[in-house]
């Protein structure tokens, strides 16, 4: 068997993204999934687009993050001709609710910074509010709409991209543990797993909450595991679809349900769903959509999400050893930023260049001096 040109370490929505990507760009392209691990990011998203109703004045990848979600418009109908998966992709707004003077004071002046750097918000009152989600609680005092923003589901996403990778040549090899990086002479040749070596002329880690464990890297890598707990109950008969989002979680419709979350909890490498976590996701749930307190509730899970210190991805080439590459640590944002991640990655890697700044992602920012 030829050795390819890149392996990827992780078959989650990173690296099936990435391996996409690059496969799209003419590399032969591998991805290593060990198979086993429970509690994968992708199971704790909601799969929201919502760069603009999860943001604030100070993030320094809010242009990434646009440019992440309005890849979708298009990718998304590629990828159903091209599969037939049904990726569900959810084009309406997403609302961001105030719930006291100060949530209101804060999310007008967001509406008021967004506008002035040219992204579409605006400010919905009750009044407004209500028209699009009658069962919102009475408590609410207005809403951020980001008419733009909104959500996929993300498990399809992540079938369609794997099928797609595969239709343009990429191995996926699954059941194989990716144990350490083998590296010569300051290069990246190749990773030992549990079943032997993989050879390739570079390498990509996308493992998400695992990358830190791989063996052989240059440094300690900063992504630890952060626990989301979900619950889905039924969808309020009669009320329209929506996405509504708090500081404190968010609820959506998909299908027949109402996906809530989520937890944010660093519990190591148990993803485990806790009394406590349904509490706190039902609380929230319910004060969103107070008749959530009669609602059925149909299923609990919980995933692991990669995140770094300062809350944004690691993204970009090792800065000592060569044909090392990370896209990895995005946390939240996975789903957001998957696909300009992959594009990210096979731009550097086929061209070396980018018409973005990829400063606030480089993975040399925790290990400089």
């Amino acid at each position: 068997m030829s050795h390819p040109d890149i392996v990827v370490i992780g078959g989650g929505i990173i690296g099936a993204a990435v391996a996409r990507s690059l496969a799209l760009a003419g590399l032969t392209v591998e991805i290593i999934d060990s198979g086993t691990e429970q509690g994968i990011a992708t199971q704790a998203s909601a799969g929201m687009l919502a760069p603009l109703a999860e943001t604030d004045t100070e993030d320094p990848v809010l242009g990434i993050s646009v440019r992440g979600r309005d890849i979708y418009t298009e990718l998304v109908p590629q990828l159903e001709e091209e599969t037939g998966v049904d990726i569900g992709l959810w084009c309406e707004g997403i609302m961001k609710v105030a719930f006291s003077e100060a949530d209101e004071d804060a999310t007008r002046s967001l509406i008021a910074w967004q506008r002035q750097q040219g992204l579409n918000s605006e400010w919905l009152v009750p009044g407004e509010l209500r028209e699009r989600c009658p069962g919102i609680s009475d408590e609410v005092r207005g809403a951020l709409l980001a008419p733009e923003d909104g959500a996929l589901d993300p498990l399809s996403l992540l079938e369609a991209l794997l099928v797609s990778a595969a239709n343009l040549g990429t191995r996926i090899t699954r059941g194989v543990r990716a144990e350490r990086l083998q590296i010569e002479e300051g290069h990246v040749t190749g990773v030992e797993t549990d079943r032997g070596a993989h050879q390739a002329g570079a390498v990509v880690l996308a493992a998400g909450a695992w990358s830190g464990r791989l063996g052989g890297l240059p440094r300690p890598l900063s992504v630890e595991p952060v626990r989301g707990q979900m619950l889905a109950f039924d969808w309020p008969a009669d009320e329209p679809a929506a996405i509504v989002y708090t500081g404190k979680g968010y609820a959506l419709k998909r299908g027949a349900e109402m996906v809530v979350g989520s937890t944010m909890e660093h519990t190591g490498y148990d993803a485990s769903v806790t009394p406590d976590g349904i509490e706190e996701v039902t609380r929230t749930a319910a004060q969103l959509y107070p008749a959530v307190a009669e609602a059925t509730l149909r299923r609990s899970w919980a995933g692991l999400r990669p995140a770094t210190p300062d809350g944004r991805p690691i993204v970009g080439k090792d800065p000592d050893v060569g044909g090392l590459w990370y896209a990895t640590g995005h946390g939240r944002n996975g789903i957001l930023l998957a696909a300009i991640t992959g594009e990210i990655i096979a731009n550097l890697l086929t061209e070396d260049s980018l018409e973005f700044d990829l400063g606030p992602l480089d993975p040399g920012r925790f290990w400089q001096s």
